[in-house]
């Protein structure tokens, strides 16, 4: 069986505001929970 490869990439927060804990959750989370679903699956 051929490995399939995945290619996860995040959401670039823009800086139209000041830094803020959503910047962090908005944009980085969920690609990481993404990335992180995919490695456990093997």
């Amino acid at each position: 069986m051929e490995k399939e490869y995945i290619l996860v990439s995040v959401a670039w927060p823009y800086a139209n505001a000041d830094i803020h804990q959503g910047n962090v959750t908005g944009s980085y989370l969920p690609a990481d929970i993404y990335a992180r679903y995919h490695r456990l699956r093997g």
